[in-house]
């Protein structure tokens, strides 16, 4: 059985992560594993055991609360938190890492944690990052998509997604220049003639937008999209990836509903 593994820390970004791990694990049937690092470092006159013990019961406590099922597993990090999490994901098999975009809720700023900065940059297992609203339910699934070829690889899961969920797909193109909308129309719908789309309501949207990650945020909340889907660039090697301000990442910052990044 396929797994998503849940990275959680108790923000109200990381509860909407874990909220929408357990609708997407309940539409694909697979198992939810929900993973919590203690620091090894305690003060007081506590113990790792004790912490480890404190955590367990809380986190308990939320699964219950909104009838979560789910595998749970406390440890203790080695301060290297996001190699720690891909390397549980790959032995658990999980096939979608998911963790809050930051673990502090500021209203007036978006920004991205290190720790979820650093997964985006370096895991090559897709991630779900929750940000400000988490989601039960989808109706309506955007997917970006351009004239690179890597942007079309979460597509079958994103089609697979909206036939299970009976949600309308939107595939977006976000472009510079007017100019080039028939150009890159007939492009996108040349290699779409690949892809399945029996008994799912979809259609191309190409827009128009000096910077793409504002068309793709601006199409998202005037849509009422629940999921955005993107896909990483994967020619950057990881010195390039952490320096590299990408489309993704600008959309990740601003984004107000759960984005899946492939």
């Amino acid at each position: 059985m396929k797994t998503i593994l849940c990275a959680f820390d108790f923000s109200k970004q990381s509860e909407n992560a874990l909220i929408t791990s357990w609708t997407i694990s309940r539409i694909f049937n697979w198992e939810l594993n929900v993973v919590y690092f203690i620091s090894p470092k305690v003060y007081g006159l506590s113990t790792p055991e004790v912490e480890k013990n404190e955590k367990e019961k809380k986190l308990m406590n939320f699964l219950n609360e909104h009838k979560i099922d789910a595998k749970v597993h406390i440890k203790i990090s080695s301060n290297h938190f996001p190699y720690e999490i891909i390397e549980m994901a790959k032995q658990l098999n999980s096939s979608l890492i998911s963790i809050g975009r930051s673990s502090y809720d500021v209203e007036d700023a978006n920004f991205i944690g290190s720790n979820a900065l650093s997964l985006k940059n370096i895991s090559e297992i897709p991630i779900l990052f929750g940000t400000r609203k988490p989601k039960i339910s989808f109706k309506n699934i955007l997917i970006t998509i351009n004239e690179k070829s890597y942007s079309f690889e979460p597509l079958i899961f994103t089609v697979e997604m909206a036939k299970l969920t009976d949600a309308k797909l939107h595939l977006l193109n976000v472009i510079e220049s007017p100019y080039n909308v028939p150009i890159e129309e007939a492009k996108l719908n040349e290699n779409l003639k690949n892809y399945n789309f029996k008994d799912i309501d979809w259609h191309l949207k190409i827009i128009v937008s000096e910077e793409v990650s504002k068309g793709i945020l601006e199409y998202a909340n005037n849509n009422e999209i629940d999921l955005i889907i993107m896909s990483r660039r994967k020619s950057l090697n990881i010195l390039e990836r952490l320096f590299y301000s990408s489309t993704t990442q600008r959309v990740l910052r601003g984004a107000l509903i759960p984005v899946l990044l492939f």
